[in-house]
């Protein structure tokens, strides 16, 4: 996603009375199906959402699979709450991610608001740069570390002819542009039939316990089509009438409208 130039690394002057507002909830990542992750953390987003394998710019990565088509993350909830057992690292400090250089970048749509403003905290509280935002960058920095972590042991796999794509099953992309087609996942007869030298070369890397998580993640993905149905379906409390569209594919269908008037 794009990200706009964060004040923090501009001179006080500039941005000495401006501030962030901390979100209400993860509304910000309902359009995020598929998110980097670290491979320290797979093991425990694999326990409720799938993950997969990408190349992005080149190199690999782990992915968690937020929703079955592109702009749909299914675990947002209406009121914003995280609908999942583990929230993946990079969403948990929104506003904040890194540029390709390394600088801290609000998001999209997150723009800087003046520190007065109720609810916001100010980059330079009286006069210094916020604690938070240090430790922020900090933590981005060790996060994207520990995603280009995983690049190694997958290209690894690669070579080793273990890779397949990977498809959501069970659920067909109402448009080509929504399909997630760029999803990997290790085949799991060839894994288990590397040789030795192979499995320790892969112990060594520490990637074992993370590839056999995400194994084991695969199946959450036939959770998707009873996600989306509470998605789709009447507010809670609402008059609830027989509706044949609701579900999946009507959730599917309107997310095709979206990507359809996007490219008018």
């Amino acid at each position: 996603m794009p990200t706009t130039p964060f004040p923090g690394d501009i001179a006080f002057h500039t941005h000495g009375q401006l501030g962030w507002r901390k979100p209400a909830g993860f509304g910000f990542a309902r359009a995020i199906a598929v998110q980097p992750l670290a491979a320290d953390e797979i093991g425990r987003v694999a326990q409720s959402i799938p993950v997969a394998f990408r190349q992005a710019q080149g190199r690999w990565q782990a992915v968690a699979v937020l929703g079955p088509a592109r702009g749909a993350n299914l675990h947002v909830a209406r009121d914003g709450r995280w609908r999942a057992g583990f929230v993946p690292a990079a969403l948990r400090v929104y506003p904040f991610r890194l540029t390709e250089r390394g600088a801290l970048a609000l998001w999209e749509g997150h723009a800087p608001e003046p520190a007065a403003a109720e609810g916001v905290e100010p980059f330079f509280p009286e006069g210094r740069l916020n604690g938070t935002l240090a430790r922020t960058r900090a933590f981005l920095a060790r996060l994207r570390t520990r995603i280009d972590a995983t690049h190694a042991p997958l290209a690894f796999l690669d070579s080793r002819g273990v890779l397949a794509p990977w498809q959501v099953t069970g659920i067909d992309a109402p448009h080509p542009r929504a399909a997630l087609d760029e999803l990997w996942c290790l085949d799991r007869a060839g894994f288990e039939a590397l040789r030795n030298a192979d499995w320790l070369a892969l112990r060594q890397a520490g990637a074992v316990g993370w590839l056999h998580a995400h194994l084991d993640s695969l199946h959450h993905a036939a959770r998707f089509k009873a996600l989306a149905e509470t998605l789709v379906g009447p507010e809670p409390g609402a008059p609830q009438a027989p509706d044949p569209t609701e579900g999946v594919a009507a959730f599917l269908s309107l997310l095709s409208q979206d990507i359809e008037k996007e490219g008018r």
